[in-house]
């Protein structure tokens, strides 16, 4: 009997201690920034271990048109408008992010069994709508959950970590769906779409309580330095609430919305843009994708740089130089795509990219971790309606911009 009651002992001991570990670790920033970078990470690669397969899908098995490609890719813009609007007023009217990010992990499951049993057109129109709404909830809410638990002098790192995440996913993802897709045809990636949604779920549900929660504590417990509680609110509490119209109309919005804008819309053009500037300038039709690995390799290597630089700028000097750096990035964009005009070789030009992914970096890192400093600046609830401003943005710019570019390139 001693030996058995030594046993439980030890058991109830062990349990306690695993429970004590784990509830540090679901009320630790860290954990809030770490399921953030999962978050874009699965949203990401979601998105693209569909891409490479569609084309395929709609025109070889369903027999649809070219056109229908575009049709796919604005019915995941609507989606990701209607879902980042959506839950960017809700979050921050119901003071809830946790939650409607368990919601959106669920419906990116959704949308998996939709393209699980897609015979036809308007499901895969169904199964991209239904991913964009997901996208739009998630991306808005890790966002703003990242802002409510970090002050100004630290968003940008946190931020920049976050999007290495999806510049990991960018990059694998099409060769993961192309496998799967081989092995399995549809079914493949749709299971594994499936998974991604309810892996998000368990790990949101297990390792962390709502962001809201912990920067509530993080306050409380002073987990910031006297110098950064200024650039984190001085009060524990919100006291005011912003509209979304009203949010956009101050002046560090505007600056980091028509910023991320051009940073994506520029992006996203020369994606389109390249491939026929090499052809037609260049003769250079042998690349089979190596450009954009070297432009990848080039991002992946410099954000968490840009995000730490931009960071150390701003303790060194005030929340000013975040719009320099803006400002920088802007100025030297247009200088990197002049270089990839005028060069007349291959290597020239990829300088000129590779310098114009530092320059993009410059605009987006800083404009993407300004709204949350002046959510908490501002001391103002408004935090999710401020990064669903910043989805909006990004995909008004991956719209909008490329059409334009290839129009005028083609004259």
């Amino acid at each position: 009997m001693p030996a058995v009651y030594s046993m439980l002992v030890s058991l109830l001991d062990a349990a306690g201690h695993a429970s004590s570990s784990l509830g540090y670790i679901r009320d630790s920033p860290e954990t809030v920034w770490a399921l953030a970078s999962l978050s874009l990470f699965i949203d990401t690669f979601i998105y693209m271990l569909t891409v490479s397969m569609l084309p395929e899908i709609l025109q070889d098995t369903m027999g649809a048109s070219e056109s229908a490609n575009g049709v796919v890719t604005a019915m995941f813009g609507v989606g990701a408008v209607l879902g980042c609007f959506v839950s960017g007023i809700l979050s921050d009217r119901i003071r809830e992010r946790r939650g409607l990010q368990m919601i959106s992990s669920l419906i990116y499951s959704v949308s998996g069994i939709v393209f699980y049993f897609s015979r036809h057109y308007y499901q895969i129109l169904l199964f991209r709508l239904i991913d964009g709404i997901a996208s739009g909830v998630a991306c808005t809410l890790l966002y703003a959950s990242i802002g409510d638990v970090y002050p100004a002098n630290l968003l940008a790192f946190k931020v920049a970590i976050v999007y290495f995440c999806n510049n990991i996913a960018y990059t694998i993802g099409p060769i993961c769906g192309q496998r799967l897709f081989d092995l399995a045809g549809v079914k493949g990636p749709a299971a594994l779409v499936i998974a991604l949604g309810l892996l998000k779920l368990v790990a949101l549900f297990v390792f962390s309580n709502d962001s809201l929660a912990i920067r509530s504590a993080v306050r409380s417990h002073a987990y910031v330095s006297a110098a950064d509680d200024s650039t984190f609110s001085k009060s524990h509490e919100s006291v005011a609430s912003m509209s979304i119209p009203k949010l956009i109309m101050q002046p560090p919005v505007i600056i980091s919305t028509l910023s991320i804008v051009t940073s994506i819309g520029i992006q996203c053009m020369l994606e389109g843009l390249v491939p026929l500037h090499l052809v037609d300038k260049l003769n250079h039709d042998q690349d089979n994708g190596i450009t954009f690995v070297i432009l990848g390799l080039v991002f992946t290597l410099m954000v968490p740089i840009v995000g730490k630089g931009t960071d150390s700028l701003i303790e060194w000097r005030g929340e000013a130089m975040r719009y320099y750096a803006m400002m920088f990035g802007a100025v030297a964009t247009v200088f990197s795509v002049l270089l990839m005009a005028l060069a007349n070789s291959y290597a020239v030009m990829m300088v000129g990219y590779a310098f114009f992914a530092v320059a993009d970096l410059c605009m987006f890192i800083p404009a993407q971790s300004a709204y949350g400093d002046f959510v908490n600046g501002a001391n103002t609830d408004s935090m999710a309606r401020g990064y669903s401003i910043s989805v909006f943005a990004w995909a008004l710019g991956a719209i909008s911009l490329p059409p334009i570019g290839t129009a005028l390139y083609s004259r």
